[in-house]
């Protein structure tokens, strides 16, 4: 608990980074849509390392019956503007992120030679949804939902 008068609100503000409480291992289950609009359920795991406040890296990989993608990533925010690079190990596909982040929110674009997509991450103390939108790609939408491990 802050003291009033002892930090002031920005000061407070300041301290803490933009991805506080993504570190640690998130596991669970969502939705892969093809665009020819078959679904298949998935079952993920996200690995999340935060090596400073302002800086977030991620090791993401998800199965299902017919499909698996692994995706490695490193986020980087100043002042709310999100940039990084990130690689999915599978197909071999690598690109950029761009976006905002702010209140457990990432939002933001990946890019990529042939790849384009949307991204939507909000995190909600141990909960966390993701939603991919890739709409001329092969696979259209991955929706996923995890909970943060106690470990």
């Amino acid at each position: 608990m802050l003291l009033a008068g002892a930090v002031s609100p920005q000061a407070a503000f300041a301290a803490a980074g933009p991805f506080d409480g993504l570190e640690g291992m998130w596991a669970g289950d969502g939705t892969l849509l093809y665009s020819n609009g078959m679904q298949e359920r998935l079952t993920c795991r996200v690995q999340y390392t935060t090596p400073s406040p302002s800086n977030l890296t991620q090791a993401l990989s998800c199965m299902s019956d017919s499909y698996n993608f692994q995706i490695n990533a490193a986020f980087s925010s100043a002042n709310g503007t999100l940039s990084g690079r990130w690689s999915e190990i599978v197909e071999n596909l690598s690109g950029s992120l761009s976006g905002s982040v702010a209140n457990g929110h990432i939002a933001g674009a990946l890019a990529g030679p042939g790849f384009t997509a949307q991204i939507d991450v909000m995190t909600k103390g141990s909960t966390q949804t993701v939603d991919i939108k890739a709409p001329t790609q092969e696979i259209s939408a991955v929706s996923i939902q995890l909970q943060k491990s106690a470990h």
